[in-house]
């Protein structure tokens, strides 16, 4: 039997038996692991709040010989309001969050993933700001950690630096990069300022002007995001 403590994002929950709910959580230490809460649907619960999807907690775990994690204490560190309270903003939290669960396996410690999802959050929290941008910066950089780093500032077939030169850009599905008119035989044509847009916000720089180029950019990254995890998002199924 071992104890230990952590901060952690809660992911997703699952009811289990009659008053217990099983949690996902994301570690800083531990990375993804499963814990059940017991009692926690009790109307007398007090903890029930604490572990509200996309909270921010401080957990004590109890891991049993039989390696089933039980939650002993748990403590909100950030609840995220602004986010919860907004209806746009919460689906891309949740779709985050359902994206960092399908894309991770158990017990493998991510500290990478980790500080890149509080990043999300609190960017996210803040007022006045849609969060689209920063949808597409994390999923680039997730990508990145998780080993399917894309190629957008050249063409990654020739090398070709990408500038507004080119005559047509093409994003490769298959490997993730953008390949200039003579390179490209497969592919999504995409417009020349989002081929721009796309290598500015995969290194943080993002401006009011980009917004209007998310959708394209969006498209592309959900299809690739789905070719290579191969996976649907039930969070992607609900419309704000």
């Amino acid at each position: 039997m071992k104890k230990y403590n952590s901060r952690a994002v809660v992911l997703k929950s699952t009811k289990y038996k009659d008053s217990d709910k099983i949690f996902t959580l994301f570690t800083r230490e531990y990375g993804k692991i499963s814990a059940i809460a017991r009692g926690v649907r009790k109307i007398s619960s007090r903890r029930s709040g604490n572990l509200d999807t996309l909270n921010l907690i401080s957990v004590k775990i109890h891991e049993g010989r039989n390696g089933i994690k039980n939650i002993e204490e748990v403590k909100t560190l950030e609840s995220f309001k602004n986010i919860k309270k907004d209806l746009a903003k919460s689906l891309k939290a949740y779709y985050i969050a359902e994206l960092v669960h399908k894309s991770t396996e158990e017990g493998e410690k991510l500290t990478g993933i980790f500080n890149l999802l509080i990043k999300f959050l609190k960017v996210l929290e803040k007022n006045g700001y849609s969060g689209d941008l920063f949808v597409t910066y994390f999923e680039i950089n997730l990508m990145k950690l998780l080993g399917y780093e894309l190629t957008l500032s050249k063409c990654r077939k020739c090398g070709k630096v990408l500038d507004e030169s080119w005559s047509k850009y093409t994003f490769n599905i298959d490997n993730g990069s953008i390949e200039c008119e003579k390179c490209s035989k497969f592919g999504i044509e995409i417009s020349k300022k989002c081929s721009v847009a796309f290598n500015s916000v995969s290194n943080g720089k993002m401006s009011k002007e980009m917004h209007s180029f998310f959708p394209e950019m969006d498209r592309v990254m959900k299809m690739y995001i789905g070719r290579k995890l191969e996976s649907k998002f039930k969070s992607l199924e609900i419309e704000a």
